[in-house]
């Protein structure tokens, strides 16, 4: 019996890094397809609605409202999807432990490695067809319109150190691990929220005036 089990010890040892390499192997050559479409593809950000509509909300709904439902469901539905199956599935293995069902920790693996590559790319995204030339024209529409598409954007952070974390470049053990990806599910929640929050203000409320161009 004990000759059996040695070896499959071994190759249990062998398997565990060649799987980490191969799957942060997928990992990174995901986010590379991604950024390389965010940078040189089409830009999502291009307005199609009148002036006059689109001046009254802040640059976050406008993202939101145009081009829909692509829009929405690329800016709004695919991330939150993405962190709100983290959050549930962190719940249940935070409750269960030993017990959570395999699909559970499946499906917030599966989520975790997508989470870093797609907001990164919707953040390359933003940044460049977005922030850059909001900033260099001073078409910021007040302090609402910032702080909803800073916010927004900072959620990049959270959900690419729960890419990391899933890679196991987080944390020193499982442990650590679980308590790094809750607190980086705890940030974006946080963040995300905030920009919401802003994003569907009413720009003038903090103080921004449209100027009429004739």
């Amino acid at each position: 019996m004990s000759t059996k089990t040695a070896p499959r010890s071994s190759t249990a040892a062998i398997d565990k890094p060649a799987v980490q390499v191969r799957t942060a192997t997928g990992v990174l050559i995901l986010t590379a397809l991604l950024g390389l479409l965010a940078i040189l593809g089409p830009n999502l950000v291009a307005d199609d609605l009148g002036m006059a509509m689109s001046m009254g909300m802040t640059h976050y709904m406008e993202l939101l409202a145009v081009h829909q439902p692509r829009n929405l469901l690329i800016f709004m539905a695919l991330p939150v999807v993405l962190a709100e199956t983290l959050a549930i599935t962190e719940l249940v293995i935070l409750f269960r432990r030993a017990a959570t069902p395999t699909w559970v920790r499946r499906a917030s693996r599966v989520a975790g490695l997508l989470a870093g590559p797609v907001m990164l790319a919707i953040f390359l995204h933003l940044l460049l067809n977005a922030v850059v030339p909001l900033t260099a024209t001073g078409g910021w529409r007040g302090p609402a319109d910032v702080i909803a598409v800073l916010f927004y954007l900072a959620g990049v952070v959270p959900l690419v150190g729960i890419t990391l974390t899933e890679l196991g470049l987080i944390g020193s053990d499982a442990t650590q691990a679980l308590k790094w990806h809750a607190t980086f599910i705890a940030i974006f929640l946080v963040v995300a929220h905030i920009a919401m929050i802003f994003g569907m203000l009413d720009p003038s409320v903090l103080g921004y005036t449209m100027v009429h161009q004739h």
